[in-house]
């Protein structure tokens, strides 16, 4: 490979990764609305990469608490050029006011510090590139009030 080449396609995932964040919050914000705004971009800059000849290897979207009003936002994604080099596409964005967050999404980011969501290559076009942080289908799970031992599943379901 050339190394105008090389160095092009490094240049492309650095220009890529410093606007990833550009536009990218609303106010009340879920964590799977932060994970559906971001993922169709992952998937793009993925996508982008492997057709200028990169391999995409693995990466992960985290969700930071940073202190008792700021969160922050990150991804770092690895690729193999084709002589094996490997190349590291990541950012972080400004600290985000909690106030752009839904009040049970703030307090989960309090609660576990970091969310990590796993970034896999997606198998088809519509595929979602963010896989579930396990830590946070855990936590989740805890939060649920426990349904009475004499009450049915279905109507507990409906409380």
């Amino acid at each position: 490979m050339a190394l105008e080449n090389k160095i092009e396609m490094v240049a492309d995932l650095v220009e890529a990764a410093k606007n990833f964040f550009v536009d990218l919050l609303r106010p009340n914000m879920t964590l799977e609305k932060i994970s559906d705004v971001v993922s169709p971009r992952l998937d793009e800059m993925i996508r982008k990469q492997e057709a200028a000849g990169l391999k995409y290897s693995a990466g992960k979207f985290s969700v930071k608490y940073a202190d008792e009003k700021h969160f922050q936002l990150e991804f770092e994604m690895y690729f193999q050029d084709a002589d094996g080099k490997w190349h590291k596409c990541a950012n972080e964005s400004e600290l985000r006011g909690c106030e752009l967050l839904e009040v049970g999404a703030w307090k989960t980011i309090q609660a576990l510090k970091v969310i990590t969501f796993p970034i896999e290559k997606p198998a088809s076009k519509d595929d979602d590139v963010l896989k579930p942080d396990k830590n946070l289908v855990e936590y989740r799970e805890q939060q649920l009030p426990a349904p009475d031992d004499d009450t049915p599943v279905a109507d507990a379901d409906k409380k």
